[in-house]
């Protein structure tokens, strides 16, 4: 294979004759032949490749020769879907007609397909029994469920990006996919299921691209003895700079008032077909009442705590104890469990096993489930290894008359694991092969960091140096004269900081900050200035998707983009669009989140030092994704702002700005119009 990826990556090779704008790249040639590596030898990889080195097919044209050779199947998990929607529209196409250049079976036989969770799909059943509920009673959308079925037979696909036209939550919430209504082979639709024909394509192909939530959901899954994805081979994580904030996410326990009532009336309201083909009114009502006893401890216990947490500042808070000294709902899960055990054993001497004997032997599941996620949060269960937490959200519909039951819908109970380390050593990567790949993988070119927060204890590395010439096409200008941002004045400076930057750049401009809260003032106070000065700014805020706001940043020169957590990252705004990319301050983690301060107390317990074996390696890797939405081609110029100080004057500024890419570096505003002027963008 070593000659086989010359022969495709070389100048004038099989991937030139295909794309005529190829250039070759090192990187690009010894990231595959890496990636092919760990294939072959079945080691781990962690590969740090950022724009302009060709990513994706570094690795996707590898692992697509791979898989055929030995007859494998590959996982390639994505963060973000532009990237998936990048892969399947244009890269794995191409690794194609690669492969059946190489062989004409490789060619016919190929195949790469996209997985997603059931809910992203319409149900055909359900939009039948929707649209027929709608003849006979009025419906919300009717007359659109009604569009939505005229699409059926046309629909390849079947999920909702398919639709020619928007359909509201509302409507789509009772019409998708739902593993707790699924009727399998009992469906009048099973044949024709979307779901169904999604997973026998899954199936057939070598190259199965997810998004790293539901891949990890599957991880879950498969320690409990079930899976989501078919079996495969190997994975191929890229943006993996976000692999352990979403195996926290996925592994998490949440608990509130909503999500116990919701399970409880999944039978006893009859929410699902399986419910409703249970006529026993006398079941239904014990366990409606097992819910009434379990509302009214639930409420007397945690209202007095959140009419508590009401009154202080922030919104979440680390438990330091257990919020009770004896678990107080084990005689209702226990009866509730029994009294649905016993219906399934009737049903199954009556019937033999069926899909509703199945989903009573599911609900019986999530019962269990339910009771050791209270279980667990309310004795604060492993503290050493488990951060639990309280969150305090107020109910979308406010209440005037502030009684224990408002105070208890609240308040939402979370626990999860402080290190991820131990579990993803135990149930990935002593599995499978798996090969990392991002940006940002290495603070001053070490893989450390990564490697010892996800538990890679041997791995193969691969830094692919940059095709870009920063010193020619950048400027990095870092105030000294910024204030602490601690300090009282700091809103104060950002605000008139970034005017001074917007009066030369007109636009065109990226503002990223760490919190929506300071995002949300400056933009405020901001908003008239900048109508002042014949310029837009676009805020990114709860209902306007990320899509729409790039593409409203796209259609003038004169707007200015407010930002937060995922524009830092998967943005991608070639040519003059973007010259400008001002950050609000370093983006370390915040203290008092409960993970980040349960991690760092992890550390410092161990005698280590927590700032410098997290929080900065944190935020280099956060800052570098934020620096790398300025230059995205060779073409490109441009200038990122960082007003913090704490680069010049704290010991740690220099490890941050070895890790940057080597952009000269100013100290003042005032160099703004000079930087922009030598770029040729005044």
């Amino acid at each position: 294979m070593p000659r086989t990826l010359f022969e495709i990556f070389r100048k004038k090779g099989l991937l030139a004759a295909k794309l005529p704008a190829y250039q070759p790249r090192k990187a690009q040639y010894f990231m595959a032949k890496t990636v092919l590596n760990c294939l072959t030898e079945q080691t781990h990889g962690l590969i740090e490749a950022g724009t302009g080195t060709g990513k994706s097919f570094g690795y996707a044209l590898p692992a697509a020769y791979w898989a055929m050779k030995e007859e494998k199947r590959v996982i390639i998990s994505t963060n973000t879907i532009p990237l998936q929607n990048q892969l399947l529209r244009n890269e794995l196409p191409l690794v194609k007609q690669i492969l059946a250049e190489l062989d004409d079976e490789w060619g016919a036989e190929f195949r790469f397909e996209l997985a997603k969770g059931r809910g992203n799909y319409i149900c055909k059943r359900k939009l039948d029994q929707y649209t027929t509920q709608s003849l006979l009673e009025e419906t919300p959308y009717s007359s659109l469920a009604t569009r939505v079925k005229s699409q059926l037979r046309s629909m390849n696909v079947g999920d909702r990006d398919e639709l020619p036209f928007p359909v509201p939550s509302a409507l789509f919430n009772e019409i998708k996919g739902d593993a707790e209504d699924c009727m399998g082979k009992e469906s009048p639709f099973h044949e024709q299921c979307f779901i169904q024909q999604s997973r026998r394509k899954l199936q057939k192909a070598q190259i199965i691209v997810v998004n790293h939530a539901l891949f990890f959901t599957d991880l879950v899954l498969r320690t409990q003895g079930a899976n989501l994805l078919p079996d495969y081979d190997c994975v191929i994580l890229d943006e993996a700079h976000r692999v352990e904030e979403q195996v926290t996410r996925q592994f998490q326990y949440t608990v509130n008032l909503d999500l116990i009532y919701n399970l409880f009336t999944r039978f006893t309201r009859g929410r699902t077909h399986w419910a409703r083909s249970i006529d026993d009114a006398s079941l239904k009502a014990n366990m409606e009442a097992l819910y009434t006893r379990l509302h009214g401890r639930w409420v007397e216990l945690i209202a007095p705590l959140g009419q508590n947490l009401a009154a202080r500042d922030y919104h979440q808070y680390p438990l330091q104890r257990a919020i009770v000294d004896h678990y107080p709902f084990e005689d209702i899960f226990k009866e509730a469990v029994q009294r649905i055990q016993e219906k399934k054993t009737e049903l199954e001497f009556d019937q033999g096993e069926n899909e509703t004997t199945v989903a009573l032997g599911r609900y019986i599941g999530h019962l269990q489930g339910m009771d050791e996620m209270l279980r667990h949060v309310l004795l604060r269960l492993h503290p050493n290894d488990w951060a639990t937490w309280v969150e305090f959200t107020p109910p979308k519909k406010d209440s005037a008359l502030k009684e224990d039951v408002y105070w208890a819908q609240c308040l939402t109970l979370h626990s999860a694991p402080i290190e991820v380390a131990e579990l993803l050593r135990a149930e990935l990567f002593s599995k499978k092969t798996v090969i990392l790949t991002s940006a940002t993988l290495t603070a001053q070119g070490d893989f450390s960091f990564v490697g010892q927060r996800l538990g890679i204890d041997h791995y193969e590395t691969y830094e692919a140096q940059s095709p870009f010439d920063y010193t020619e096409q950048s400027m990095l200008i870092v105030p000294e004269q910024a204030p602490a941002p601690t300090a009282r004045n700091f809103d104060a400076y950002l605000i008139d900081a970034m005017k001074e930057v917007l009066r030369h750049t007109r636009g065109r401009t990226f503002l990223l900050f760490t919190a929506y809260t300071q995002m949300n003032k400056v933009y405020s106070e901001l908003t008239a200035w900048l109508e002042q000065h014949e310029m837009k700014g676009l805020l990114h805020e709860t209902g306007v998707s990320r899509e729409q706001l790039l593409r409203d940043f796209r259609s003038a020169d004169n707007t200015v983009l407010f930002g937060c957590e995922t524009f830092w990252e998967g943005v991608d705004i070639p040519g003059s669009d973007l010259i400008c990319v001002v950050i609000s301050k370093l983006p370390f983690p915040v203290p008092t989140d409960p993970i980040t301060k349960a991690r760092t107390d992890r550390l410092e317990s161990l005698g280590k030092n927590a700032f410098e074996e997290y929080a900065l390696p944190f935020s280099i890797l956060r800052l570098k994704q934020g620096f790398g939405r300025l230059i995205r081609t060779k073409q490109d110029r441009g200038i990122v702002v960082i007003l913090d100080s704490r680069l010049h004057l704290r010991r740690y500024g220099k490890q941050i700005l070895d890790s940057l890419p080597d952009s000269p570096l100013a100290q003042q505003t005032t160099d703004i119009p000079v930087a922009l002027r030598k770029l040729g963008l005044l």
